[in-house]
């Protein structure tokens, strides 16, 4: 009997101890899911505290937003009002404008009208005038072609008379030279006072020839007669120096005389005329030349 109660005592026992053991479970569950809740709490605090800040700024950010609104509103406001004015002011001047424009336009079209007849007058006269021109130039050319023509002709008859007269100044030559073979002297002052005439000769024609066109009949024919006569001189010792037309130099022993020509260019000095020529006998100089030189200076 003991043991049957000392048996009951003991499932008693162990009865109350499965039940204590499950009480401390669920409270130690308990205890784990308030500790987790407490966490959650704290999180949630914190988020709640973060968003109460984001908020506030939100907050503030609105009302400045709402000033900046009430600003921009208040000077569009402004600006409407401006450009109301102006719009009114612009109306005002287009109508002016317009006024003045037809006013002006008409006054436009009255000069335009006025300077076409204008241009109609001119333009009749210089066409008169500019039909004068032609057929003046076309007569002008007329006279110039025959004048041409009739230069063309004199200039023949020249070289043809020189042709001639290089033959009489051939035998001038044959003359010196058979009056110094009788002489026995060569060189003597009669035999150099006919060369220096033969030579102001032969001067004169290379001058005419020099402001003659080389087209003209006759010209090469005499300016190889005039050079072979030269040469001839040469022979016998009289050097007749050639100048025209080319550079002079202050250092030339030469009488010049000075003429201005702007055709040239800047600084260029040309002999262009020749007097007198220089004449050599066996390379000393018995004649100095007297020119004539052209520059642009």
């Amino acid at each position: 009997m003991v043991f049957c109660i000392s048996l009951c005592v003991f499932s008693e026992n162990t009865g109350y101890e499965t039940q204590i053991k499950r009480v401390q479970n669920a409270i130690s569950r308990l205890d784990n899911s308030l500790n987790a809740l407490k966490k959650d709490n704290s999180t949630l605090k914190l988020e709640v505290s973060m968003l109460s800040q984001q908020l506030k700024q939100q907050t503030k950010l609105t009302d400045s937003l709402k000033v900046q609104v009430l600003e921009n509103k208040a000077s569009a406001d402004n600006s409407a009002k401006d450009l109301n004015k102006k719009l009114v002011t612009t109306d005002n001047k287009t109508t002016e404008l317009t006024k003045n424009i037809g006013s002006k336009t008409m006054i436009g079209m009255i000069i335009a009208i006025s300077l076409c007849v204008i241009l109609v007058i001119v333009y009749t006269l210089l066409h008169k005038r500019i039909n004068k021109s032609n057929e003046d130039i076309a007569s002008m050319q007329g006279k110039a072609d025959e004048l041409s023509s009739k230069a063309d002709e004199i200039n023949s008859k020249i070289v043809e008379h020189f042709n001639n007269e290089v033959s009489e100044l051939q035998k001038l030559a044959t003359s010196a030279a058979a009056l110094s073979k009788t002489s026995g002297q060569s060189g003597n002052n009669d035999e150099q006072d006919l060369i220096k005439t033969l030579a102001d000769r032969i001067t004169f024609m290379e001058m005419t020839l020099f402001r003659m066109d080389k087209k003209v009949r006759g010209y090469k024919q005499l300016t190889k007669s005039i050079s072979q006569m030269k040469d001839n001189l040469k022979a016998n010792g009289y050097e007749i120096v050639d100048m025209l037309g080319k550079p002079y130099n202050q250092g030339m022993k030469v009488t010049a005389n000075f003429i201005e020509d702007e055709s040239l260019d800047q600084g260029q000095q040309l002999i262009t005329g020749i007097i007198k020529p220089q004449i050599n006998y066996n390379g000393k100089m018995i004649q100095a030349a007297q020119i004539t030189v052209s520059q642009n200076v």
